[in-house]
Protein backbone atom coordinates (compact mmCIF):
# COMPACT_ATOMS: atom_id res chain seq x y z
CA UNK A 1 0.00 0.00 0.00
CA UNK A 2 1.67 2.85 -1.29
CA UNK A 3 0.52 6.45 -0.38
CA UNK A 4 1.61 10.27 -0.75
CA UNK A 5 2.35 12.40 -4.31
CA UNK A 6 2.25 9.19 -6.57
CA UNK A 7 0.52 8.24 -9.72
CA UNK A 8 -0.65 4.80 -10.17
CA UNK A 9 2.40 4.24 -13.00
CA UNK A 10 4.76 5.33 -9.81
CA UNK A 11 2.99 2.81 -7.68
CA UNK A 12 3.64 0.29 -9.97
CA UNK A 13 6.95 0.77 -10.48
CA UNK A 14 8.15 0.80 -6.79
CA UNK A 15 5.69 -2.64 -6.50
CA UNK A 16 8.07 -3.78 -9.62
CA UNK A 17 11.21 -2.62 -7.98
CA UNK A 18 10.41 -4.11 -4.26
CA UNK A 19 9.47 -8.14 -5.83
CA UNK A 20 12.91 -7.74 -7.79
CA UNK A 21 14.43 -6.65 -4.68
CA UNK A 22 12.88 -9.10 -2.12
CA UNK A 23 12.34 -11.99 -4.07
CA UNK A 24 9.17 -13.04 -1.93
CA UNK A 25 8.05 -16.72 -2.13
CA UNK A 26 4.97 -17.65 -3.64
CA UNK A 27 1.42 -16.87 -2.60
CA UNK A 28 1.03 -20.50 -1.57
CA UNK A 29 3.87 -20.39 0.85
CA UNK A 30 3.18 -17.57 2.56
CA UNK A 31 1.89 -17.32 6.31
CA UNK A 32 -1.66 -16.56 6.64
CA UNK A 33 -2.49 -14.10 9.71
CA UNK A 34 -5.05 -15.86 12.12
CA UNK A 35 -6.66 -16.03 15.48
CA UNK A 36 -7.81 -19.21 17.52
CA UNK A 37 -11.22 -19.77 18.23
CA UNK A 38 -11.99 -19.93 21.66
CA UNK A 39 -13.85 -22.44 23.62
CA UNK A 40 -17.46 -23.00 24.35
CA UNK A 41 -18.87 -21.06 27.36
CA UNK A 42 -17.20 -19.48 29.73
CA UNK A 43 -13.40 -19.52 30.07
CA UNK A 44 -11.70 -18.39 33.04
CA UNK A 45 -7.90 -17.92 32.56
CA UNK A 46 -5.73 -16.90 35.93
CA UNK A 47 -2.30 -15.52 35.96
CA UNK A 48 0.15 -14.04 38.61
CA UNK A 49 1.37 -10.46 37.91
CA UNK A 50 4.83 -9.60 36.70
CA UNK A 51 5.75 -6.10 38.69
CA UNK A 52 5.97 -6.87 42.53
CA UNK A 53 5.16 -3.57 43.32
CA UNK A 54 1.99 -3.76 41.25
CA UNK A 55 -1.23 -3.76 43.93
CA UNK A 56 -3.34 -4.20 41.01
CA UNK A 57 -4.84 -7.32 40.25
CA UNK A 58 -6.64 -7.18 36.70
CA UNK A 59 -9.80 -8.50 35.10
CA UNK A 60 -10.20 -8.76 31.36
CA UNK A 61 -13.09 -10.24 29.47
CA UNK A 62 -13.37 -10.78 25.58
CA UNK A 63 -16.54 -12.24 23.70
CA UNK A 64 -15.64 -13.88 20.81
CA UNK A 65 -18.11 -13.19 17.64
CA UNK A 66 -17.64 -14.61 14.43
CA UNK A 67 -16.65 -11.87 11.75
CA UNK A 68 -19.46 -10.07 9.17
CA UNK A 69 -20.61 -6.72 8.26
CA UNK A 70 -23.70 -6.87 10.42
CA UNK A 71 -21.40 -7.98 13.89
CA UNK A 72 -19.47 -5.49 13.23
CA UNK A 73 -22.39 -2.54 13.22
CA UNK A 74 -23.98 -4.19 15.94
CA UNK A 75 -21.81 -4.56 18.29
CA UNK A 76 -20.51 -0.95 17.47
CA UNK A 77 -23.58 0.40 18.66
CA UNK A 78 -23.73 -2.08 21.42
CA UNK A 79 -20.54 -0.77 22.69
CA UNK A 80 -21.56 2.97 22.40
CA UNK A 81 -24.63 2.69 24.45
CA UNK A 82 -23.27 0.45 27.22
CA UNK A 83 -19.78 1.73 27.69
CA UNK A 84 -20.74 4.57 29.91
CA UNK A 85 -23.08 2.73 31.58
CA UNK A 86 -20.15 0.45 31.88
CA UNK A 87 -18.26 2.75 33.53
CA UNK A 88 -20.90 4.75 35.65
CA UNK A 89 -21.68 1.30 37.34
CA UNK A 90 -17.97 -0.09 38.19
CA UNK A 91 -16.00 2.61 38.03
CA UNK A 92 -18.77 5.63 39.83
CA UNK A 93 -20.78 3.52 41.96
CA UNK A 94 -19.33 0.57 42.59
CA UNK A 95 -15.19 1.87 42.43
CA UNK A 96 -13.57 -0.84 41.55
CA UNK A 97 -10.94 0.51 40.24
CA UNK A 98 -9.51 3.33 38.40
CA UNK A 99 -9.19 2.03 34.97
CA UNK A 100 -12.73 0.72 34.02
CA UNK A 101 -13.30 0.25 29.90
CA UNK A 102 -14.92 -1.65 26.95
CA UNK A 103 -14.34 -1.72 23.96
CA UNK A 104 -14.24 -3.66 20.78
CA UNK A 105 -11.95 -4.24 17.56
CA UNK A 106 -12.15 -6.62 14.30
CA UNK A 107 -9.44 -8.80 14.53
CA UNK A 108 -7.55 -11.40 11.71
CA UNK A 109 -10.53 -14.07 12.23
CA UNK A 110 -13.15 -12.67 14.41
CA UNK A 111 -14.75 -9.88 16.34
CA UNK A 112 -14.04 -9.06 19.72
CA UNK A 113 -15.73 -7.43 22.34
CA UNK A 114 -13.96 -6.74 25.10
CA UNK A 115 -14.06 -5.01 28.77
CA UNK A 116 -10.55 -4.24 31.26
CA UNK A 117 -10.84 -3.58 35.30
CA UNK A 118 -7.85 -2.60 36.77
CA UNK A 119 -8.83 -3.04 40.53
CA UNK A 120 -7.43 -3.88 44.07
CA UNK A 121 -10.35 -6.32 44.63
CA UNK A 122 -9.96 -9.99 44.07
CA UNK A 123 -10.37 -10.56 40.04
CA UNK A 124 -13.34 -13.27 41.02
CA UNK A 125 -15.51 -10.88 42.76
CA UNK A 126 -14.96 -8.84 39.47
CA UNK A 127 -16.01 -11.07 37.17
CA UNK A 128 -19.28 -11.08 38.85
CA UNK A 129 -19.66 -7.60 38.95
CA UNK A 130 -19.23 -7.77 35.44
CA UNK A 131 -21.49 -10.79 34.73
CA UNK A 132 -24.32 -9.01 36.49
CA UNK A 133 -23.64 -6.26 34.23
CA UNK A 134 -24.24 -7.49 31.16
CA UNK A 135 -27.14 -9.91 32.85
CA UNK A 136 -29.19 -7.03 33.85
CA UNK A 137 -27.92 -4.34 30.40
CA UNK A 138 -28.64 -7.23 27.88
CA UNK A 139 -31.66 -7.54 29.29
CA UNK A 140 -32.46 -3.68 29.37
CA UNK A 141 -31.03 -3.57 25.92
CA UNK A 142 -33.82 -6.29 24.57
CA UNK A 143 -36.81 -5.11 26.72
CA UNK A 144 -36.50 -1.13 27.85
CA UNK A 145 -34.17 0.80 25.12
CA UNK A 146 -36.02 3.25 23.39
CA UNK A 147 -36.15 3.60 19.72
CA UNK A 148 -35.39 7.42 20.47
CA UNK A 149 -31.54 6.96 21.94
CA UNK A 150 -30.94 3.45 19.50
CA UNK A 151 -31.22 6.15 16.91
CA UNK A 152 -29.57 8.66 18.68
CA UNK A 153 -26.40 6.34 19.08
CA UNK A 154 -26.45 4.87 15.70
CA UNK A 155 -26.69 8.08 14.04
CA UNK A 156 -23.42 9.40 15.74
CA UNK A 157 -21.95 6.31 14.38
CA UNK A 158 -22.89 7.43 11.23
CA UNK A 159 -21.78 10.70 11.69
CA UNK A 160 -18.18 9.07 12.50
CA UNK A 161 -17.82 7.31 10.00
CA UNK A 162 -19.07 9.52 7.00
CA UNK A 163 -15.79 12.03 8.53
CA UNK A 164 -13.40 12.47 6.08
CA UNK A 165 -9.62 11.95 6.40
CA UNK A 166 -8.36 14.78 8.02
CA UNK A 167 -4.80 14.08 6.44
CA UNK A 168 -2.39 11.82 4.31
CA UNK A 169 -1.45 9.78 7.35
CA UNK A 170 -5.52 9.77 8.74
CA UNK A 171 -6.20 7.74 5.25
CA UNK A 172 -2.96 5.76 5.10
CA UNK A 173 -4.28 4.70 8.97
CA UNK A 174 -7.94 3.93 7.73
CA UNK A 175 -6.68 1.69 4.59
CA UNK A 176 -3.86 -0.22 6.12
CA UNK A 177 -5.62 -2.66 8.04
CA UNK A 178 -7.02 -4.13 5.30
CA UNK A 179 -3.29 -4.90 4.26
CA UNK A 180 -2.83 -6.49 8.07
CA UNK A 181 -5.94 -8.41 8.10
CA UNK A 182 -5.17 -9.66 4.41
CA UNK A 183 -8.90 -8.65 3.58
CA UNK A 184 -8.36 -5.91 1.08
CA UNK A 185 -11.49 -4.64 1.29
CA UNK A 186 -10.76 -0.95 1.02
CA UNK A 187 -14.52 -0.03 0.50
CA UNK A 188 -15.21 -1.37 4.15
CA UNK A 189 -15.91 1.51 5.96
CA UNK A 190 -18.46 2.89 3.24
CA UNK A 191 -20.09 -0.65 3.20
CA UNK A 192 -19.99 -0.13 7.12
CA UNK A 193 -21.91 3.22 6.86
CA UNK A 194 -24.15 2.14 4.54
CA UNK A 195 -25.01 -0.74 6.77
CA UNK A 196 -24.87 0.95 9.98
CA UNK A 197 -27.64 3.78 8.22
CA UNK A 198 -29.80 0.86 8.01
CA UNK A 199 -29.41 -0.76 11.80
CA UNK A 200 -32.50 -1.09 13.65
CA UNK A 201 -33.27 -1.62 17.15
CA UNK A 202 -34.99 -4.87 16.82
CA UNK A 203 -32.20 -6.07 14.66
CA UNK A 204 -29.72 -5.15 17.46
CA UNK A 205 -32.46 -7.20 20.35
CA UNK A 206 -31.84 -10.48 17.96
CA UNK A 207 -28.37 -9.85 17.79
CA UNK A 208 -28.50 -9.90 21.44
CA UNK A 209 -30.32 -12.69 21.82
CA UNK A 210 -29.22 -14.86 18.85
CA UNK A 211 -25.18 -13.88 18.74
CA UNK A 212 -24.42 -12.52 21.66
CA UNK A 213 -25.60 -14.54 24.81
CA UNK A 214 -24.11 -17.50 22.92
CA UNK A 215 -20.84 -15.93 21.89
CA UNK A 216 -17.77 -17.93 24.11
CA UNK A 217 -16.56 -15.93 26.66
CA UNK A 218 -12.70 -15.38 28.08
CA UNK A 219 -12.06 -13.47 31.38
CA UNK A 220 -8.30 -13.72 32.45
CA UNK A 221 -7.51 -12.47 35.66
CA UNK A 222 -4.29 -11.78 36.82
CA UNK A 223 -3.31 -11.65 40.18
CA UNK A 224 -1.13 -9.37 41.97
CA UNK A 225 1.92 -10.62 43.36
CA UNK A 226 2.77 -7.99 45.92
CA UNK A 227 2.44 -8.35 49.43
CA UNK A 228 -0.56 -7.66 51.24
CA UNK A 229 -4.39 -8.77 51.25
CA UNK A 230 -5.73 -5.87 48.69
CA UNK A 231 -9.03 -4.68 49.10
CA UNK A 232 -11.99 -7.18 50.61
CA UNK A 233 -15.43 -7.17 48.75
CA UNK A 234 -18.29 -5.49 50.29
CA UNK A 235 -20.36 -8.57 49.62
CA UNK A 236 -20.19 -12.21 49.41
CA UNK A 237 -21.51 -12.61 46.21
CA UNK A 238 -19.01 -15.13 44.20
CA UNK A 239 -18.82 -15.11 39.74
CA UNK A 240 -20.97 -18.07 38.35
CA UNK A 241 -18.77 -21.45 37.88
CA UNK A 242 -17.32 -21.16 34.50
CA UNK A 243 -17.00 -24.37 32.45
CA UNK A 244 -12.72 -24.70 32.42
CA UNK A 245 -10.08 -22.91 34.34
CA UNK A 246 -6.50 -22.46 33.11
CA UNK A 247 -4.11 -22.18 35.18
CA UNK A 248 -0.74 -20.21 33.48
CA UNK A 249 0.80 -20.00 30.55
CA UNK A 250 0.97 -23.98 30.22
CA UNK A 251 -2.67 -24.21 30.12
CA UNK A 252 -2.94 -21.70 27.46
CA UNK A 253 -0.44 -23.55 25.15
CA UNK A 254 -1.39 -26.74 25.83
CA UNK A 255 -5.38 -25.37 24.65
CA UNK A 256 -3.20 -23.99 21.25
CA UNK A 257 -1.68 -26.88 19.99
CA UNK A 258 -5.93 -28.29 19.66
CA UNK A 259 -7.41 -25.07 18.80
CA UNK A 260 -9.22 -24.26 16.03
CA UNK A 261 -7.37 -22.02 13.87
Amino acid sequence: LLTGNLQQEDARAACSLLVQELQPAAAASQLLRAEAALPPGRTVWRLPGTDPEERNNNLRLEMQLMPSLDNAVYTAILVRILNPRFFAELRTKQQLGYIVQMAWSENEGFISLYCTVQTEYPPEYVRGQVEAFFHEHLAWVESELDDAEFVRQRDGLVSNLAELPKNLGEEFGRFWPEVTKQRYDFSRRDEKKRAMEAAQLVSLRSFVKDVLHSAPRLYVEVQSIAGGSGKQPPSAGAAAAPDRVWHGADAALAWRRSAMW
